[in-house]
């Protein structure tokens, strides 16, 4: 099954579609939107004929609901943070005349928070995402039991997706993909291409944690929503991989797949930074003279 964390999203939301169609006359209608998110995943949304602009329109429309922006309006705040090591979460460059250089942000200051928001995540959080995948690859992990650290390792099994989105056409083939978020990408080809365009759209999107709700994989462990500080296992479902492995109720997650349960600052706080030009974010850091607050107007990107 599905893990749930204690703020999983309970609506599913789209992110983006693609659609190529073969054999166009040249003067066929091509509209096209390029969207970005706070990840750096790509959507491009195209359409293509008489009705490419109701098509683009639709895939923008549910992409600005997954997070999305159009790269035409995005805004940054001229900050660079660390994202990794004892580092992590730390300021390394401000761009002169950015948002972060007005405030008066400096190299060497640790984002917090930001809108009161800390950017930190719970292991459980993490250990959810990262557990995640499709069904048939290994998943390793590191669990500390009983004061002794155990290494488990096991394939995922077949697992069932919770509906997606529906859409239908003529010579329309949609293969959606799924994240640990049970946020969908309705990937979307027509006609001869189809098979071109789904394959650009699969790849796009998987290195951001999405796979194909086909090959969706589940682990069969649930994590304790209330541990805040450890991803602590509640519950072992009978006759799963988790369960075939050894793994009990208990038992805390150190790693998966070898990568330790660490907060992830820089990258939470990348991710609450980002937004359109214009809109404001409260950002609180600590440095050597103590905590602050500030706020950024977020600015264009500054034209090359």
């Amino acid at each position: 099954m599905l893990f749930k964390r204690a703020v999983l999203l309970t609506s599913f939301r789209l992110t983006s579609l693609i659609v190529a169609s073969g054999a166009l006359p040249a003067a066929a209608q091509v509209v096209s939107e390029q969207l970005v998110n706070a990840q750096g995943a790509q959507a491009p949304c195209l359409g293509i004929g008489p009705i490419g602009g109701p098509v683009a329109q639709k895939c923008v429309n549910v992409a600005l609901q997954s997070g999305f922006l159009p790269t035409t309006e995005l805004g940054q705040s001229g900050l660079t943070l660390s994202t990794s090591g004892s580092n992590d979460g730390v300021v390394t460059k401000v761009d002169p005349g950015s948002p972060a250089a007005q405030a008066g942000l400096a190299v060497g200051d640790a984002v917090t928070a930001v809108d009161g928001k800390p950017s930190h995540r719970p292991p459980a959080e993490l250990a959810v995402e990262r557990s995640f995948g499709a069904s048939g690859k290994t998943l390793q992990l590191t669990v500390r039991r009983a004061g002794a650290v155990v290494p488990v390792s096991y394939a995922r099994a077949p697992q069932t997706a919770p509906p997606g989105p529906k859409m239908s056409g003529f010579m329309i083939v949609v293969k959606p993909l799924i994240n640990w978020e049970n946020q969908f990408v309705p990937c979307m080809g027509a006609g001869p291409a189809a098979p071109l365009a789904l394959a650009i759209c699969t790849s796009k999107f998987e290195p951001y944690g999405y796979v194909k709700v086909s090959d969706l994989g589940g682990t069969g462990f649930q994590l304790d929503p209330k541990a805040t500080d450890k991803a602590l296992i509640a519950a072992v479902d009978a006759g799963s991989p988790a369960d075939h492995a050894g793994l009990k109720p208990g038992d805390e997650i150190v790693t998966v797949n070898g990568k330790p349960l660490t907060p992830d600052l820089g990258e939470t706080a990348n991710e609450y930074l980002f937004g359109k030009a214009g809109e404001q974010r409260k950002v609180t850091l600590h440095n050597s003279a103590g905590d602050k607050t500030v706020v950024l107007t977020l600015a264009a990107p500054q034209k090359k």
